[in-house]
């Protein structure tokens, strides 16, 4: 049985690999079981072969890929809802077993080759989950002038996925249609898979505007555009792309357009009034605006250590009951911070945020210096979404930023970095 493990570690840890790839499709219950047996299978390799490579770098990057879970867990010292930090911070596990998963390893699980494989597997995932989607929600999107919560509520309905989540997957597809993109050589014999990658990118951002989505959607065509912009050729091409995108936004300002439209006309209000009777007039950024409030007000109280994890959201609920008293909304909905940093200084104060970002960064100069441009596009593309997200929060986001930093930080990809500079 331990030859067996030793000789066969790389080819089922792939095998791992490629399964959980499919987490936009598939049930969290199965993407748990998979990302378990994964890390035991690991685990039992390393117990055979592990005092022969484990050293202190393999010990520093384990500490770093799990310091939020290790600062939510120091938390839990002084939060006084210790059974609800305990579900935070079991929601952080894949934190943990992701790059334990390579850290297990002497050598690299997956070659560039395997990794191309792996990230094709994803966006194969994601189409399948929006063709899912156009078909069930076909009478909703092309027949019928349904509201856009309603619409999005649908959504989470049919695949149980939040809505902002899923623009993020899907974006990051983009991101990584992009990369590809940009590493093929054009010439004739390229020019149909030129024209699926361009074909699946529209797709992709077309179902990123019907969700609705403004930071997922901002930050796609951030990191893209940092991405192409790097000769004239793929200039045109992306110059030609945005303005097929710019007709899509027009034909449909009932989606994005009409979202980024009320940013234009905001102004800084609260809810007010009977939720019930009221919302069609409450608009998301008169919420937000109540939840950055009372997470402002509260980080005043207890800047340095936070509150615990726990604790978070019966402080929030408690500064949401005691200022907006001339509405429910925050008692029809309860409201975490909408945004990860505020998270992260709540649960455990500035002493916890600046630990997390030295992590963070101490993994992006590695990065820098093994030339990972994948990885720190990853990271970029997740720190844009943290701005208006916890999405450290739901299993969802855990599992997509552990699932491709552990992958693209551990896989050796400078020879793919180097062929596209």
């Amino acid at each position: 049985m331990k030859q067996y493990i030793i000789n066969q570690n790389r080819k089922i840890t792939y095998f791992f690999l490629i399964a959980l790839s499919f987490f936009p499709v598939l049930p969290t219950g199965v993407e748990s079981v998979l990302m378990i047996a994964a890390f035991l299978f690991s685990l039992s390799y390393f117990s055979i072969e592990g005092k022969k490579f484990w050293n202190r770098k393999k010990t520093l990057y384990s500490l770093l890929f799990s310091s939020l879970f290790l600062i939510y867990a120091f938390s839990l010292f002084y939060t006084q809802n210790i059974g609800n930090g305990i579900k935070y911070i079991i929601r952080l596990l894949p934190t943990i077993l992701f790059p334990a998963i390579f850290l297990f390893n002497d050598k690299e699980i997956i070659n560039n080759k395997q990794l191309e494989f792996i990230k094709s597997m994803y966006i194969m995932a994601l189409i399948l989950a929006l063709v899912y989607l156009n078909f069930t929600l076909y009478d909703c999107l092309y027949k019928s002038e349904i509201q856009f919560w309603d619409f999005r509520q649908l959504i989470e309905k049919k695949i149980k996925v939040h809505g902002t989540y899923l623009s993020m997957w899907i974006g990051f597809g983009v991101i990584l249609l992009f990369f590809k993109f940009k590493k093929e050589v054009f010439n004739r014999k390229n020019l149909l898979v030129y024209i699926a990658m361009l074909a699946i990118i529209s797709y992709f951002i077309y179902w990123q505007y019907l969700i609705g989505s403004r930071m997922p959607f901002g930050a796609t065509l951030l990191i893209s555009s940092i991405l192409m912009f790097k000769n004239r050729k793929q200039m045109f091409v992306f110059s030609m792309f945005f303005i097929v995108l710019g007709f899509v936004i027009i034909l449909k300002t009932d989606r994005l357009g009409d979202r980024f439209q009320k940013l234009s006309q905001y102004n800084f209000s609260f809810p007010e009034g009977k939720y019930e009777d009221n919302y069609p007039n409450i608009s998301t950024e008169q919420i937000r605006n109540g939840i950055y409030y009372c997470s402002f007000e509260k980080i005043k109280q207890q800047p340095i250590l936070g509150y615990g994890v726990g604790d978070v959201d019966a402080e929030l609920q408690s500064c949401y009951d005691n200022t907006f008293t001339n509405t429910d909304t925050y008692k029809v909905t309860r409201y975490n911070s909408h945004n990860q940093f505020l998270k992260i200084i709540l649960s455990a104060g500035f002493v916890g945020l600046v630990l997390f970002l030295i992590s963070i960064l101490c993994l992006i100069k590695n990065a820098i210096e093994h030339k990972l441009v994948l990885y720190i596009s990853f990271i970029s593309f997740v720190f844009l979404n943290f701005s208006f997200e916890n999405i450290l929060s739901r299993h969802d986001g855990v599992l997509f930023f552990a699932f491709f930093s552990a992958l693209f930080f551990f896989t050796n990809t400078q020879q793919n970095e180097k062929s596209i500079n």
